[in-house]
């Protein structure tokens, strides 16, 4: 059997027969069924109730089939999704309040009638995920969030764009606590206060003359911008590249830019001051 919408293989998920892309349920299993090579055929062999879930007999899963059978398939689909929004918001340790903006958000979006095939729960719930993360001012990043659930950065963000629009939250883009995130990261690679203001009023003048959202790319090059302007030097492209997730080419890249846009060719003898001051 496979998927109306999606035209792939349906698999056995619970007691429910569900498309494994867009998690659309097509279906109960009863017990004398089973599914076998993408098929949904006859098992003649099960004697007993609950047979082919379990070993479980009776009353008990008269009473557990008759909850399922009683619940619409559409709600269904949606208990999935929110299952999938608490996954998200527990990797972040999300609070209650978040993780119920999240869930209150996935619900408005299907009843906008937003979801397609073309999106798996998970990347729903991590788009979801990622707009509450910054609503609710979390210090992390696309490429953390992209590591730490294991799933595309470009698809997280243009979903999560297109989900903020929809809920009127376009706004929160535009409005990111670069300080916080560019404090966490200088932290992990052992940098003073001092430094870390100095990154941030750098980035304050640079985004005066070109905004800039603050991708791991962006930050890293950023940090090691800064870097290049200390009389002491302790940290390599190596080691921020390390810490953001980001390669040591995409540093330099940034950083060439960065004097690019600051119409200087190096950082020799000048500090932050010196250059937000206009000294060339």
């Amino acid at each position: 059997m496979r998927c109306d919408e999606c035209n792939i293989d349906i698999v056995k998920q619970n007691e429910a027969l569900e498309c494994p892309n867009c998690g659309l349920v097509h279906g109960l299993i009863m017990e004398e069924n089973t599914f076998k090579d993408g098929e949904l055929v006859r098992h003649s062999d099960v004697k007993y109730l609950g047979g082919f879930f379990s070993k479980e007999r009776g009353a008990s899963k008269l009473r557990r089939l008759a909850r399922i059978h009683s619940v619409p398939s559409n709600e269904r689909t949606i208990n999935r999704g929110l299952r999938y929004c608490n996954m998200v918001a527990s990797e972040f340790s999300m609070s209650a309040s978040a993780t119920e903006e999240m869930k209150r958000y996935y619900v408005l979006l299907i009843k906008k009638g937003i979801f397609s095939a073309r999106m798996p729960l998970e990347i729903r719930a991590a788009a979801i995920g990622y707009i509450v993360l910054k609503q609710y001012d979390y210090s992390y990043t696309l490429q953390e969030m992209s590591k730490v659930l294991e799933l595309p950065a470009k698809k997280i963000s243009k979903l999560s764009r297109g989900f903020a629009r929809e809920l009127g939250l376009s706004y929160i883009f535009s409005n990111v606590n670069v300080g916080s995130l560019l404090e966490k990261f200088c932290l992990r690679l052992g940098k003073s206060r001092l430094f870390i203001n100095e990154c941030i009023n750098i980035h304050e003048y640079i985004n005066s003359l070109e905004s800039k959202h603050p991708t791991s790319a962006y930050l890293a090059g950023l940090i090691y911008f800064t870097e290049t302007t200390q009389l002491e030097k302790s940290i390599t492209q190596k080691m921020i590249a390390e810490v953001l997730g980001v390669s040591v080419v995409t540093i330099r890249t940034r950083h060439n830019k960065i004097l690019k846009l600051l119409n200087i060719k190096n950082t020799y003898g000048l500090t932050i001051n010196d250059i937000i001051a206009g000294v060339r």
